[in-house]
């Protein structure tokens, strides 16, 4: 089973060290680290809902006209004004909730929620990076060995080019089979260059992805040996439904649109909350412009009775993203398991090409041995031995290729299943 391979089979140092630069400098990373610390806290701002409100109040206001009042004091008339002109309060002010019924409770739980749905996305945007490096640097050994057949191909190329010149110069060959030869080296050549374009490109995603100018690839990354089988895919699909970090996300959505149904049922609910202030102010008869120290305190219920249906239409479309999000989860269920029938079915296509492969090798080669034999002896034409010389080509490349797609069937099993590199 591919399981217990993917148990026993050891990731290169090399790539391991490459998948912690990468863990380390991609920016994408580093973005979304960011903004799990600014949801934490967010959580910390919900929490401090509960925590009383202090502040610091200073008020001045000139008046004029004020209340006045002719009285007799006295066996006299006097004038007794009520408020000053100069009005001067300074206190400090606290509130704090009593009791909101849950709508606290709520808020809270949905910025967790948050938090949870933005690790949960590093968590999946970490395993995605840690596998594409994984693929890119596998593919580095891939182009790297191609150009090793590539170069292969263009030697034997050079070595006809040598023997059709000198048998066209002692008259024993046409220059059309010269020419044929020499086309054959400029094709081979040009399949080189477009294997090195891709190798530097590869190379060039490589240092984007983990922020290396220069990352060393060891010979590992050309070694395509994994014995890669056909897995049960009821038991495998099993195991990723409760693994697969698409699934695992999907999952958080919904629980974090369950809470904002909650927390949408809640915020139409009263508020009962403490107030009180301390302070020192004027106006106070006699001596209205002397300040005086003072106290009030109070509770304060907030009752919401008519919004316009906010709260109920609020509540709706949080239940209508609660369905979506239920759907979402049927939907990524019935994805991983199309990804993983596919993934079987290129496993055994991919396994059986390979095993035709190993035996057309051997004929190919084998094909080329007596071409070549022929050809010394000058009892070949050009035509037969260029198909000798591309039927070992194809085969070895083809070869190489099914290697190197069962090694990608091979990361991709593990990435199915929530594996982390």
């Amino acid at each position: 089973m591919i399981t217990n391979l993917v148990q026993a089979q050891s990731i290169p140092d090399d790539l391991r060290g490459l998948i912690n630069q990468a863990n380390t400098n991609y920016p994408r990373l580093k973005e979304q680290q960011q903004q799990l610390r600014a949801g934490e806290v967010h959580v910390a701002i919900a929490r401090s809902a509960y925590q009383p409100n202090i502040t610091g109040n200073g008020i001045y206001q000139y008046v004029t006209p004020v209340a006045k009042a002719t009285l007799p004091v006295n066996g006299q008339d006097a004038t007794i004004q009520f408020q000053p002109n100069h009005n001067v309060n300074a206190n400090i002010g606290i509130g704090q909730t009593l009791y909101d019924f849950g709508r606290t409770d709520a808020s809270i739980k949905q910025a967790v929620d948050q938090v949870q749905l933005l690790r949960r996305n590093l968590e999946l945007t970490r395993q995605n990076l840690s596998y594409q490096v994984a693929a890119v640097y596998y593919g580095i050994g891939f182009l790297e060995k191609s150009l090793v057949v590539q170069d292969s191909v263009i030697t034997v190329a050079q070595g006809n080019i040598r023997i059709f010149t000198n048998r066209l110069q002692n008259g024993e060959a046409l220059q059309y089979d010269l020419l044929t030869q020499q086309v054959r080296l400029k094709s081979a050549q040009n399949r080189k260059i477009d294997l090195q374009n891709n190798l530097e490109r590869q190379r060039a995603l490589l240092t984007y992805l983990t922020g290396d100018p220069n990352p060393a690839i060891s010979p590992a990354a050309a070694q395509f040996d994994a014995q890669v089988q056909p897995f049960t895919l009821e038991g495998s699909l099993q195991t990723a439904q409760s693994t697969n970090k698409e699934v695992q996300l999907a999952q958080d959505r919904v629980r974090a649109a369950q809470t904002d149904v909650l927390a949408n049922d809640r915020s139409g609910r009263p508020n009962l909350s403490f107030n009180g202030s301390a302070g020192y102010k004027n106006g106070y008869l006699p001596e209205i412009g002397a300040l005086r120290f003072n106290v009030a305190a109070g509770v304060n219920l907030t009752v919401p009775i008519y919004s316009g249906k906010r709260y109920s239409l609020q509540n709706q479309a949080a239940r209508l993203n609660l369905d979506a999000s239920r759907y979402a989860v049927e939907n990524a269920n019935a994805q991983l398991r199309q990804s993983l029938e596919q993934l079987n079915a290129d496993i055994r296509s991919n396994q059986q090409r390979l095993q035709n492969l190993e035996t057309q090798v051997l004929q190919a080669r084998k094909a080329l041995e007596i071409a070549q034999i022929r050809l010394t002896s000058g009892v070949i034409t050009p035509v037969e031995l260029q198909s000798a010389e591309t039927g070992v080509e194809e085969a070895e490349l083809a070869r190489l290729n099914y290697q190197y797609q069962l090694v990608l069937n091979h990361l991709e099993y593990k990435r199915l299943l929530g594996e982390n590199l």
